[in-house]
């Protein structure tokens, strides 16, 4: 299940209805199962270059898809969860299970839900998305989940956001005008099995930023090992200790400049 905005990183409740069948069909018993993924949102994954891709996927390995479905109660005595129909309200679906995968609701951090003058509507800490600057106060700034950028809350988009943060904070200390923008870059590799993903890579307008020059929303092994075996070092090795800002320099290379 996929729970109402503000969801999680994209790619974990797509990556447990993938990896979960991929399981069972190794263990010998897919034909056992019924995979149902429901979502609350009206769409599979929010951006159409790999949505379409993602649906392909799911018809191809015969796994049921209910879209603007919210769970609203779990029965654990009877095994039973019960999900709304966003678009008619009154209608709710009860579901039978044997196991059950929930992604909870979520929400922004209390200590900053209690101080509203920082924060938006939801509770986040209100920034320019572009400078990433507080919208009100000059001296705040702010990157990753707590902040209302409204771009995937991913490590990846961290990453980026740390150089724009870097040179928006140099800026405003020497007493100018950011002018680096950030443009809502941010990574979901979409494990499809046990050895393949989809490296979806998108920005603000939810429209592809990939950093290699393929069809990124191609199921491929090794976007699959980068995800297992590269990322993790990107993020211990580099991305903590402040060397790592995001692939941008390489998407510039492998695409002569033009992205």
């Amino acid at each position: 299940s996929l729970n109402p905005p503000p969801p999680p990183p994209p790619p974990l409740p797509h990556a447990i209805m993938l990896i979960g069948e991929a399981l069972s069909n190794r263990a010998g018993k897919r034909d056992d199962a019924n995979i149902i993924y429901n979502t609350s949102l009206p769409v599979l994954f929010g951006v159409k270059h790999y949505a379409d891709a993602l649906w392909k996927v799911v018809e191809g390995r015969n796994i049921n898809v209910n879209l603007r479905h919210n769970l609203i109660e779990v029965k654990p005595d009877t095994k039973e969860a019960v999900f709304q129909n966003l678009d008619k309200p009154e209608e709710l679906k009860t579901l039978s299970y044997e196991m059950l995968h929930v992604t909870p609701p979520m929400s922004a951090p209390d200590v900053l839900k209690k101080c509203s003058l920082l924060t938006d509507a939801m509770g986040f800490l209100n920034v320019n998305k572009q400078t990433l600057q507080h919208v009100d106060f000059p001296n705040i700034f702010g990157i990753g989940d707590c902040t209302s950028a409204p771009t995937a809350k991913t490590a990846a988009g961290v990453a980026a956001q740390t150089g724009i943060l870097r040179r928006t904070m140099a800026s405003v200390m020497e007493g100018k005008e950011p002018s680096t923008q950030y443009d809502g870059y941010t990574s979901c590799p979409l494990v499809t099995g046990a050895s393949s993903c989809i490296l979806a890579e998108f920005d603000y307008n939810l429209q592809p930023l990939e950093t290699f020059p393929i069809d990124q929303a191609k199921e491929r092994r090794i976007s699959f090992h980068m995800k297992k075996d590269i990322m993790p070092h990107l993020y211990f090795a580099l991305m903590l200790r402040g060397f790592w800002e995001g692939p941008k320099i390489f998407r510039n290379i492998f695409h002569l400049g033009m992205k």
